[in-house]
């Protein structure tokens, strides 16, 4: 889903994009009888904004009225901005961002405006004289429902939001009630706690099992896209109270089904380690990991496998 909502939002982004050429194209023409045809780009209109006059003949403008301006910015220059930067947007953003998607649906209405009402910016004709929608009109149109179809397949396809840092994954939630009690409790239980169940590659199942430490023996399931916090602190998912070597903030544990990967990141001062490794993992890196993969938090009193 993840990459199908990126791939979508690529495709609007480029068809969003291709308005800025459709920008020089002719958006209005004059047909005259026994003349060859003349046609105006909305950059030429946009110049006529600064001179004080809208594009008539060759090199002959008629005064601009307080109407006609405020409709070249509106229905001219605003969607040509707003289609820049909803392409660059839509490119370099994140997959589950909608900046790029609401600026397409308003470029899209501005076009459909531009489209219905282009004559406002025509001069009155002289006699044999007649005025028309240039290509722009319908390339604009063209452009803009491509790209908000794209756009919403993109919608459509992205990911829940992931749970918040606040939301307790179910299953945590005794673990955490136990962690009310005296720490006596805990150092007692821990010598009961069951030894975790052998571990079958090639079996990725989103869970987080504990091999030694305060969470011996528990399996934490993760949805695709949910994540969870370690660490000291009360606002993590998992709390390592009384663990001087576990962070206040330690790490983040991330689960992506799709790709049956792990992306974990370490926030912490004393590190993690993976697979008995000596060196710990960088700080504030993603990390893409493996199930199989065994990580020790902050040394090899806790350690996690992800499966």
């Amino acid at each position: 889903m993840n990459r199908s909502a990126k791939g979508f939002r690529a495709v609007s982004s480029i068809f969003i994009l291709l308005n800025l050429a459709v920008f020089f194209q002719p958006v209005t023409v004059r047909v005259q009888e026994n003349y060859a045809a003349l046609d105006w780009s909305q950059l030429e209109y946009i110049k006529g904004l600064f001179m004080g006059g809208v594009p008539f003949g060759d090199h002959v403008t008629v005064k601009i009225s307080a109407v006609q301006t405020i409709w070249i910015i509106f229905l001219m220059a605003v969607p040509v901005i707003f289609s820049m930067i909803a392409g660059i947007w839509g490119i370099v953003g994140s997959y589950r961002q909608i900046v790029s998607s609401i600026l397409t649906f308003l470029v899209l209405g501005l076009y459909i405006g531009m489209y219905f009402s282009v004559s406002i910016v025509w001069p009155e004709a002289s006699a044999g004289q007649t005025f028309e929608r240039g290509i722009a009109c319908s390339m604009h149109l063209i452009c803009s429902v491509c790209a908000a179809a794209a756009a919403c397949i993109a919608l459509f396809c992205t990911p829940k939001k992931v749970q918040t840092a606040r939301t307790v994954i179910p299953q945590v939630r005794e673990i955490r009630q136990q962690q009310v009690e005296a720490k006596y409790n805990i150092i007692m239980e821990t010598s009961e706690k069951k030894s975790p169940p052998e571990y079958k590659p090639g079996n990725p199942r989103g869970v987080i099992v504990g091999l030694t430490g305060m969470y011996q023996g528990a399996e934490i399931p993760l949805r695709d896209g949910e994540y969870i916090k370690l660490g000291r602190q009360a606002d993590n998912h998992l709390i390592f109270e009384g663990q001087p070597n576990v962070s206040r903030n330690h790490c983040r544990i991330k689960w992506e089904a799709g790709r049956k990967k792990y992306i974990f990141c370490d926030y912490s001062s004393n590190g993690s380690f993976v697979n008995g490794s000596k060196d710990c993992l960088p700080q504030n890196l993603k990390i893409e990991m493996e199930p199989g993969t065994v990580v020790a938090i902050g040394d090899e009193t806790n350690t996690f496998r992800l499966e």
